[in-house]
């Protein structure tokens, strides 16, 4: 649609190119004008167009006369010209299709929206605009579909002249199916409210509805509506709380929130947590002072608890407190109320973390005692050492104190900063402040400490150069020799304290086991400072740290007469520092020393019974002598299970089990009412680090319900949530539904169905039911070249009404027979073919580019109309490359000639077949012509590339005018069918011996496998199953028969690929097919064609097949094989010879496991060493496979946070790879899979300080190697184990062959450039099944740079060289250039951009605020994503997919 404008003020908007689905717009539209639309039909009313217009050109329309709830037509075409006013004034002459949006078609609708869209973009000067007061706080009504759109009859004639009933809604539905209403597609459609999606009932009216409501899916999400709609007995802060921190959509509102938070908490809150807290000890959390927005804070409340059957310590979210200006005491009973409120049990209640204010925290503690008086405080545990620290200071002098606060005023009042006092404030110290606080953390205070007495003596020739008194003074005070003294005695005295706090803040995550680390350092600390405090001469004393050291120096410095003074503040300090620890600590030295022997296995037998009866009154589980006694005996019936085994005897086993998993086997051996197993739970709920307030609240809202509602099917209605009758009507098995006695099945007319794609979602396809999900959870996206259907859908129906903007009419729909093509079945001589004579172009020959939905661009050739006349405007196409015909019109054809416009870069790395089609296409274009490529030398990449370089030159010296075809009318009157030759796509090339070079060229045909088997003497095995071809090169792995040379190579390359739903991409049998038919066999996931089926097996048999539900294909029963499609018995051996590595053939080859039958396949076990970012678990994941565990031994902090937090911690860290033992191997084992790649830095040739294999990091691989023979299975255990190591390619050939030695394999090359844009060469040894077949190019693999870079930064190379963990790795040479231009200026790659380039999701690294160097480095040492695809994807037929 043209748009001419009248000023030169208004830019003509360009919305041609503009992908944008209607999601996309009407998220847009929302954001925009702040509304809560749900699809662009419900615009139509021009409103919101009046308001846009009003946003670019403000008074341009009189927002007073909008009506903003418009319905009815003369209503909204008062708000058309409106707007048709407002263009004339601008002299935009943009024609509005009045009509067509009144009454909500879709079309219309959409593309003004895309119009105004591009208008905005374009022309908008200001952003600020408030919609909302523009149109005076009114709202835009959502417009319904026009009366005079829907339908009167209530039948519809169909092409035969019969007509059949149409059920448009009626609102007696909602009285008789509460979840029913109105749909905002029109008539033709029901909304399901529990569902949140649109039923086409047009055509089946109720029985649909009916149908509809006894599928399990609907009855599943029925009841979680019903759940969902109960209130939250949780508070309105709460809800609040939980919106603010964890939802990021767009959608607002109290609904939005209140679904969100019942997503968030599940359908069992709170009854789940009420009920463990029933029969477990637990403890509260309270984090005090959390915002949620200006003036808005709320205390969080959770519970914490040791869940047996989990092994681990669990945290819940319980509710959240409003604040009320720091009032601690109102807070304190909030919190009371609480638990009265859900009615958690104060019996149990055995522990309370507050990390308010200590004022807060005493009063919460407080009025818990009340109620049971045995409670632990455990708040003051973990700030103990800022608290002490803190306390201690102030008995110091009042000298340090003063020169402290004096330096740091200097420092801040100074306009020039010394790079010395920089040094000492810029250590996290705030030098903002206006005096220096010395409650400041303990750690940054000793850090402080230590600084200045790195820099004193600089210090004071500072303050000595400069000449004011405050200067003078501050450098009198650092020559004192007593001052300096008590730093230097701060320094030593402190640092147990230091160590303390620096264990809490470095050992975080460590489990269980890290709080008896805690405990113990805890009671080792109030033992040492207790010791210093009772020595007198504290400060000259060995037994004080640096006592001896300042005594020698005011010696030196002969100031002794200060050291009496000094020991009395010394003696104070330790004094301080000790009552303050003592008051801090929850529990006393003798019980804090019990604790940790209790919970550690290995010091069992230290520990009295005594001790035990003791901890049990301390925390209220015993309360009279018998309980005592019964706590005791029990026990010491744990010691005696343990005896003999004693501390040596644990050492070992201590790094096998972990504290959780011991208490765990434990005590599910012991009795509910045990007080041993009370004692035991109550200590393991204690409160742990991590106890960051984020951290924390992201576990205690982790919950599995949380998957079942997605944000999408909760607040928007995407394209998927339409659904069409018959076989996509819902997402019920077929087996759920039952045909009317009385409905005859209709005739059967397959079609190719082309794709509707948006950003989301596929609008409508055919698909398949697997499991209990519906045809929409696995619809087929990739490769576009085929089509899938379900088996027991016995109606193939075309999509009603969603795609009817999108066709020029029912003629447009692109039909598909199957046939032969004319380059392998020549017509018969003497056949008339039939001239077009529409004059419209394109006659019998031509070659052009077919534009077909869903697909790009693809080459092909007109061939003769089959019929005595053809359709005018319509051409019968052969497209290259698969033989397919397709008859399109002329407006959906481009000549030949516009190469450069229509070919495909993308289609050509990734689609095998579109290769081919290129190459035959260009190919015959080049015998028109008389162009010769001899100069490849029949290499035919290089020959491809020369045809590449020819066409996209012009194809000169000729130009296009040298292969259009002969003419027609003589090519028409010729009798001999070799007139036509030069009009056949070439055939296919055959590869065969040398001395039958001369002979011709035989064309074979799939269909003649049938007659020709019946020859004497000829079986099935003598025939290429793909092509048809007798010149075989090996055995089809599979099924009997063979394969040619090249389908063997066509093979190899897509048997192996999968698609996104987790089902192969092609057939099984030939590795092609555009119609396939899919198992409906969990963790099967091949497909069969419609070739395929009904050449080998009999004709008809993929329309029989059809309706079979569920259908399991011939590899799960091979007792379905008919005709010639037969299995080979022993195919899971053979398909694994087919693929083996037979270029180690100095070693044996690996052992040949066969597949696993689909209904016996298990999760698969994985330990993954040296493990990275996760890469194998991420690849793992998006391959479907199911994974039981995933164990990863990973050394680097920033490796671990990425896994732990993407994967939401369901990778299971374990310490260095040196520390895996056998026992740990079988306690976690038996593994299926064994990954690694160990550093490469003493391996690789770049680096000039390379150890080598034997030294250094190079030693680890030993290491891989040591776990990889101690888990390979025994000869006698037929358990499939497959195992993979990788390592750089640029190493000496010294270790590349010792390498190969003691892995008796050897490796093969990889360079991820061929699936991405960077070079990444590596070398991978294993044993997993095809792993030397050709690397492929997937669809949605980003090959170029600039594939990868974000908006408005351009590429300078389509290939840029390996990133490692160095910076300037980056750059194209040493001294070379950046690889990316933004406004005119060079840049690195940005953080995203190198993860796409090394295939991860965007921000996969971006956690724990990493900076752009980290994220490199961890990137820099992970694995290439696709290329771990290609090598995992075999793994499919081995274990359970989802």
């Amino acid at each position: 649609m043209s748009c001419k404008m009248a000023s030169t003020e208004v830019v003509t908007p360009d919305f041609a190119q503009d992908k944008s689905s209607r999601i996309y717009l009407v998220t847009w539209v929302n954001d925009l004008l702040k509304t809560n639309f749900k699809d662009v039909q419900e615009m139509g009313s021009g409103a919101c167009h009046c308001q846009i217009m009003d946003w670019v050109f403000p008074g341009s329309v009189d927002m007073t006369k909008v009506k903003f709830d418009a319905q009815g037509e003369d209503e909204c075409k008062h708000n058309f010209s409106l707007l048709h006013e407002a263009f004339s004034k601008k002299g935009i002459t943009r024609t509005i299709p009045v009509e067509e949006l009144i009454k909500g078609d879709f079309k219309s609708n959409f593309e003004m929206l895309k119009w105004f869209k591009a208008f905005y973009t374009e022309n908008v000067k200001s952003e600020e605009y408030d919609p909302v007061k523009a149109r005076h706080s009114h709202d835009i009504t959502p417009i319904v579909a026009s009366p005079k759109s829907q339908k009167k009859s209530d039948t519809k004639e169909n092409s035969n002249g019969t007509t059949k009933p149409i059920h448009p809604y009626t609102e007696k539905w909602k009285v008789m199916f509460d979840w029913a209403d109105r749909s905002t597609l029109g008539e033709q459609y029901t909304y399901c409210r529990s569902c949140d999606r649109s039923l086409s009932t047009f055509h089946k009216g109720i029985f649909e509805l009916r149908r509809h409501m006894d599928t399990n899916k609907h009855k599943k999400r029925s009841k979680m509506s019903k759940r969902a709609s109960e209130p939250l007995p949780c508070s309105d802060a709460a809800i609040r709380f939980i919106y603010k921190h964890f939802y990021t959509g767009s959608a607002k509102g109290e609904q939005v929130s209140r679904h969100f938070a019942r997503c968030k908490l599940g359908l069992k809150y709170p009854k789940d947590i009420t009920s463990v807290c029933q029969h477990t000890p637990y403890c509260l959390y309270v984090y005090g002072g959390v915002t949620l927005g200006n003036d808005d804070t709320v205390s969080v409340v959770l519970v914490g608890f040791f869940d047996v059957e989990a092994s681990q310590h669990c945290i819940r979210f319980l509710d959240a407190l409003q604040s009320v200006g720091g009032a601690g005491d109102q807070t304190a009973a909030a919190v009371v109320e609480t638990l009265k409120k859900f009615g958690l049990p104060t019996d149990n209640l055995v522990a309370v973390y507050s990390d308010s204010n200590d004022a807060a925290s005493q009063q919460i503690c407080s009025q818990l005692r009340e109620l049971k008086p045995n409670i632990v405080a455990l708040g003051g545990l973990y700030t103990m050492a800022d608290a002490a620290c803190h306390a201690g200071v102030k008995e110091l002098s009042n000298q340090a104190q003063g020169l402290m606060a004096d330096i740091h005023a200097y420092y801040s009042s100074c306009s020039t900063k010394n790079k010395h006092l920089r040094a000492l404030f810029d250590s996290d110290v705030s030098a903002d402040s206006p005096s220096f606080h010395f409650n400041t953390s303990c750690l940054k205070f000793c850090l402080f400490v230590t600084k200045i007495l790195e820099i004193w003596t600089d210090l004071i020739l500072y303050f000595k150069s400069c000449d004011d008194e405050k200067a003078k003074l501050i450098c009198s005070q650092l020559q004192d020799p007593k001052v300096r003294a008590t730093f230097m005695f701060l320094e030593q005295s402190l640092k147990p304290l230091h160590s303390f706090q620096t264990h809490l803040q470095t050992q975080e995550g460590a489990g269980r086991a890290n709080i008896l680390l805690i405990l113990e350092e805890a009671c080792s600390l109030l033992c040492t400072y207790t010791s210093y405090s009772q020595h007198p001469q504290a400060a000259s004393s060995e037994l004080c740290p640096g006592g001896k050291v300042v005594e020698d120096f005011l010696k030196e410095s002969e100031a002794t007469d200060a050291l009496p003074l000094l020991k009395e503040h010394v003696s104070s300090f330790y004094v301080a520092l000790m009552r303050c620890i003592a008051r801090e600590l929850p529990f006393g030295e003798g019980e804090l020393k019990s604790i940790a022997q209790l919970l550690n296995p290995q010091s069992r037998l230290k520990v009295t019974g005594k001790a035990v009866g003791e901890l049990g009154t301390k925390l209220g589980i015993c309360s009279s002598p018998e309980e005592v006694n019964q706590l005791t005996s029990e026990f010491l019936e744990y010691q005696l299970a343990g005896e003999g085994e004693g501390e040596d005897g644990k050492k070992e086993n201590s790094t096998e089990v972990s504290l959780e998993e011991h208490w765990a086997t434990v005590l599910k051996d012991n009795k509910q009412t045990s007080n041993f197993r009370k004692l035991v739970l109550t200590l393991l709920s204690l409160p742990c680090p991590p106890l960051e307030p984020q951290q924390v609240f992201t576990q205690a809202l982790e919950n599995e319900d949380a998957a079942l509602f997605s944000e999408s099917e909760a607040f928007t209605e995407s394209e998927c949530d339409v659904m069409s009758d018959g076989a996509l009507s819902d997402s019920t098995s077929r087996k759920d539904f039952q045909r009317p006695a009385e409905v005859k099945p209709c005739e059967v007319r397959l079609k190719k169905i082309t794709q509707l794609k948006n950003e989301h979602c596929d609008l409508w396809k055919e698909g398949t039911s697997r499991g209990s999900f519906g045809w929409e959870s696995s619809l087929r996206q990739k490769p576009q070249a085929r089509t899938v259907f379900q088996a027991g859908a016995n109606n193939w129906s075309k999509p009603i009404d969603l795609d009817k903007d999108n066709q020029k009419g029912p003629e447009s729909q692109v039909e598909v027979k199957e046939e032969t093509s004319p380059s392998s079945k020549p017509s018969p001589r003497g056949r008339r073919k039939h001239v077009y004579q529409d004059g419209k172009g394109f006659p019998t020959g031509e070659l052009v580019w077919g534009k077909v939905k869903g697909f790009s661009w693809w080459p092909g050739m007109v061939m003769p109309w089959k019929t005595k006349t053809a359709p005018p405007g319509m051409r019968r196409v052969e497209w290259f490359g698969d033989g397919m015909f397709s008859e399109i019109y002329t407006e959906g054809l481009q000549a030949f000639s516009a190469f450069t416009k229509c070919f495909c870069k993308n289609s050509f790395a990734s689609l095998p077949t579109y290769k081919e089609a290129i190459f035959q296409i260009i190919e015959l274009a080049g015998e028109r012509c008389g162009k010769s490529f001899a100069e490849a030398k029949e290499n035919k990449e290089k020959e491809l590339k020369l045809m590449l370089d020819w066409a996209f030159e012009g194809f000169l010296p000729t130009g296009p005018e040298g292969f259009v075809p002969p003419d027609a009318a003589a090519h028409q009157d010729s009798s001999d069918s070799s007139a036509l030759s030069d009009c056949q796509p070439p055939a296919k090339r055959k590869y065969v011996l040398k001395n039958k070079a001369a002979a011709h060229a035989i064309t074979y045909s799939r269909e003649s496998i049938r007659e020709n088997v019946k020859e004497k003497g000829k079986t099935i095995e003598d025939f290429c199953l793909s092509c048809g071809s007798s010149e075989l090169e090996v055995r089809h792995p599979l099924f009997e028969g063979g394969l040619c040379l090249k389908c063997k190579d066509n093979f190899i390359e897509t048997l192996y690929r999968y698609d996104e739903d987790g089902y192969q991409s092609y057939c099984t049998v030939c590795c092609a097919g555009s119609e396939v038919i899919l198992c409906g066999n969990a963790s099967c996931c091949r497909c069969f064609c419609k070739d395929c089926l009904d050449i080998l097996v009999g004709p008809g048999t993929f329309d029989k097949l059809k309706d079979v539900d569920p259908w399991s294909c011939y590899m799960c029963d091979p007792s379905q094989c008919d005709g010639n499609l037969k299995l080979r018995p022993d195919w899971r051996v053979k398909v694994q010879d087919f693929f083996v590595n037979n270029s180690a053939l100095e070693f044996e080859p690996h052992r040949v496991y066969p597949s696993i039958p689909a209904d016996q396949r298990r999760p698969i076990k994985v330990l993954s060493l040296f493990d990275g970012i996760a890469t194998g678990y991420l690849v793992l994941k998006d391959l479907g496979l199911k994974m039981e565990r995933y164990i990863a031994s990973e050394i680097c902090e920033d490796s671990i946070a990425v896994g732990m937090i993407k994967h939401e911690g369901k990778v299971e860290y374990v310490n260095d790879v040196r520390t895996i033992t056998r026992k740990h191997l079988a306690e976690w084992g038996p593994f299926d899979l064994l990954i690694g790649g160990s550093p490469c830095n003493d391996l690789s040739m770049v680096n000039p300080l390379r150890k080598g294999l034997f030294e250094g990091t190079g030693r680890l691989f030993f290491e891989f190697y040591r776990i990889l023979t101690m888990l390979k299975p025994k000869e006698d255990d037929d358990r499939p184990f497959f195992w993979l190591f990788e390592n750089v390619v640029f190493m000496s050939a010294n270790d590349k062959s010792d390498i190969c030695r003691f892995l008796e394999c050897n490796p093969i090359l990889i360079d991820a450039v061929k699936v991405s844009p960077a070079h990444r060469a590596r070398y991978f040894w294993g044993n997993l099944p095809g792993m030397n077949r050709p690397l492929a190019t997937a669809l949605d693999d980003k090959v170029a740079l600039q594939d990868c870079l974000e908006v408005g930064r351009k590429a300078k190379f389509d290939k840029v060289r390996t990133i490692t963990t160095k910076s300037n790795s980056i750059r194209q040479g040493k001294m070379g250039p950046l690889p990316v231009n933004m406004n005119g200026k060079e840049d690195y790659l940005w953080c995203t951009e190198m993860e796409q380039i090394f295939g991860f999701p965007k921000h996969y690294t971006d956690v724990n605020n990493m900076g752009r160097m980290q994220r490199q480095k961890v990137l820099g040492r992970s694995w290439s994503v696709p290329v771990i695809r290609h090598l995992f994807a075999p793994l499919k037929d081995y274990f359970e997919c989802e």
